[in-house]
């Protein structure tokens, strides 16, 4: 049987032999089979999809995702790349049963990487490269000059809790307790949690404290089936470790937190510098302190009446 494959890799073996390269043949690409993170697939494809990070979407639209400890380099930018162009020549079109010619247009096809903090080094790189890059969405970089749209998603500078807070709570972004707190409004209107429930486990990764805070803060808004079936899963989860009481102690910290962090803001509205010893004070308060400080706020005229509602 001819092997035309061999006879091309002889052949150029041969042109080259006197040149200081190597040459290998078929050379597997990766160890795994290439595999994309999520594909979305438009369902009619002229319907404009509404939500901010769906602005770009054409048909096919590819997503490579990066967890929280990771990052988009230079080169998962031409692998994403090659993932897109690899998709359009290899796969079927939508609800076709086989492979045709140029059945996934070129220009019905983008790609988006979602990652929780800017990709500074790819950026720059881009930049040196004259690929241009449009940040006028806040928290998505918009790239132009590539054949196909493509987009970077940085999960902690999205601002829009109402529509991104599923991402957002997968990043340790400045509104995480805002979104946090619209997923737990979202638990009433779903008649299945399972994903939410999901998504709490992950904020918990992300930042337990803020999520013990919130839960606390809305442990009278869930319903008692609601609250049981919350903590029963995050037991079940990557959370063994938290019993009831664990969980109430965690809560109660995060609690604590929260108060010490609202009685500094408070008081740096009224003194622009607050010394550092008052600071300390404010830290080491337990939370009956901390409640005594912020309901006698406006009675604290100069930092140092702070001291009459600290328990030395």
């Amino acid at each position: 049987m001819n092997d035309w494959h061999s006879d091309f890799v002889t052949a150029i073996k041969e042109e080259l032999k006197d040149e200081k390269v190597e040459i290998k043949q078929e050379e597997y690409l990766s160890k795994e089979p290439l595999k994309i993170d999520v594909i979305i697939i438009k369902k009619e494809k002229d319907v404009k999809i509404n939500k901010r990070i769906g602005q770009i979407f054409k048909r096919y639209n590819i997503i490579e995702y990066k967890s929280p400890d990771d990052y988009v380099s230079i080169d998962d930018y031409f692998k994403g790349l090659g993932y897109v162009y690899l998709y359009k020549s290899i796969m079927n079109a939508y609800d076709k049963s086989r492979k045709e010619v140029d059945d996934i247009k070129i220009d019905e096809l983008t790609l988006t990487f979602v990652c929780s903090n800017l990709p500074k080094k790819l950026i720059s790189f881009l930049e040196e490269h004259k690929i241009k890059l449009d940040n006028s969405d806040n928290g998505i970089y918009y790239i132009d000059n590539e054949w196909i749209p493509v987009q970077i998603i940085v999960l902690s500078e999205l601002e829009n809790v109402e529509e991104n807070y599923p991402l957002m709570v997968l990043s340790n972004n400045m509104y995480f307790k805002n979104a946090i707190e619209k997923l737990f409004t979202s638990i009433n209107e779903a008649k299945e949690y399972d994903n939410k429930i999901r998504l709490i486990e992950a904020a918990f990764r992300i930042d337990p404290s803020k999520v013990s805070e919130v839960i606390k803060m809305y442990a009278d808004r869930l319903n008692e089936e609601q609250m049981k079936y919350v903590i029963n899963n995050l037991k079940e989860a990557n959370f063994k470790i938290y019993t009831e009481e664990e969980l109430k102690k965690s809560m109660e910290k995060g609690m604590e937190k929260g108060m010490e962090n609202l009685v500094i803001r408070q008081l740096k509205k009224k003194f622009s510098d607050i010394p550092e010893k008052y600071i300390k004070l404010i830290e080491d308060a337990d939370e009956k302190t901390l409640l005594r400080i912020a309901d006698n706020i406006f009675e604290i005229n100069k930092i140092e009446d702070l001291e009459k509602y600290i328990t030395f």
